[in-house]
């Protein structure tokens, strides 16, 4: 089933985005990675693109000009995002940029190149003289903007397809197998998170069980805002700051790997491994008083050897 982005759906994410951009300026304004965390994933999210998942979204693509995002489809780029900083000038040489793109034998499959700067947006599709289009976020005309968007960007403007949460087996009529989050075996992919309330979500790495059991403590109303920064802690290990209202650690050095969870609340998750965002996971469970065992984890393949699995421990 294509995933259908509504542009009604997408005004207010727009809006938001907007709104951030203009309350936050000066903070966001010169530089690249804030603009890219605060103003550009949040819209590729909401456009149906996961910046988490290398099968959708690839950061510095391998190719002649490295573009900053590659949309894939099926292991190709489909589309290209060069990303530059809040208030940069995106300057007269698109066209030039365009042509060097789709001459690239990685970029073979393109059929659109964006630029942007978190606000101003240039596309230009395949469209016989790929001719550019320009949007602004911070334009007035929230459906107009939202709808160009859809349909230039979207997921669904390029055949994207997403599972049908309510099968319960493979194609095959097996059982999709899982694990308590505590027993998870690390050494496959997961493909779906379960929890106590009976939701569920789809998920790609152990990146995104991290960011699901995040969000699932916030919007249970779990996390109080007395409780920023949350911090995550075991044994006699240094402390590690997990959520926060804006994406910095208490000394004030900005996040390695952020993800805006919620709106205006910032999950860390670049910590090395998955085991680590596995332990972090229950750890997050924990702080709030969720039993870890009631949250479960499905795997996307079986595993190479079932009589050899040795599950890790938090």
């Amino acid at each position: 089933m294509a995933t259908q982005v509504n542009p009604k759906e997408l005004e207010k994410p727009v809006r938001l985005i907007r709104e951030r951009a203009a309350k936050h300026n000066e903070y966001i304004k010169g530089h690249e990675t804030r603009t890219r965390v605060l103003l550009i994933d949040p819209l590729l999210r909401a456009l149906g693109w996961d910046p988490e998942n290398p099968d959708e979204v690839q950061l510095e693509f391998k190719a002649r000009r490295t573009p900053d995002y590659a949309l894939m489809k099926d292991g190709a780029a489909v589309a290209v995002i060069e990303a530059k900083r809040l208030g940069s000038n995106l300057g007269s040489s698109v066209q030039v940029q365009v042509i060097q793109h789709i001459k690239d034998p990685a970029c073979s499959q393109v059929s659109l190149v964006a630029f942007t700067n978190g606000d101003d947006w240039i596309f230009c599709r395949e469209s016989g003289d790929w001719k550019d289009e320009r949007v602004k976020i911070s334009s007035n005309q929230t459906f107009e903007t939202a709808y160009d968007l859809a349909d230039c960007m979207s997921v669904s403007a390029f055949g994207g397809t997403v599972t049908d949460p309510d099968d319960d087996e493979d194609s095959h009529g097996v059982p999709v197998d899982c694990d308590p989050l505590p027993d998870a075996d690390l050494d496959r992919k997961p493909s779906r998170i379960n929890f106590e309330d009976g939701s569920e979500h789809a998920i790609s790495s152990w990146s995104k069980v991290y960011v699901e059991v995040s969000r699932y403590v916030i919007d249970k109303g779990l996390v109080s805002p007395g409780d920023y920064p949350v911090v995550l802690a075991r044994g006699d290990q240094p402390k590690t700051c997990a959520l926060n209202t804006s994406p910095v650690y208490q000394s004030g050095k900005d996040f390695w790997s952020p993800v805006e969870v919620r709106e205006g609340i910032f999950l860390e998750t670049g910590l090395g491994s998955d085991k680590r965002r596995w332990q972090h996971s229950t750890r997050m469970l924990k702080r709030f008083g969720i039993d870890p065992n009631t949250v479960h984890v499905e795997y996307a393949q079986p595993p190479a050897d079932e009589s050899s699995k040795s599950p890790p421990r938090p």
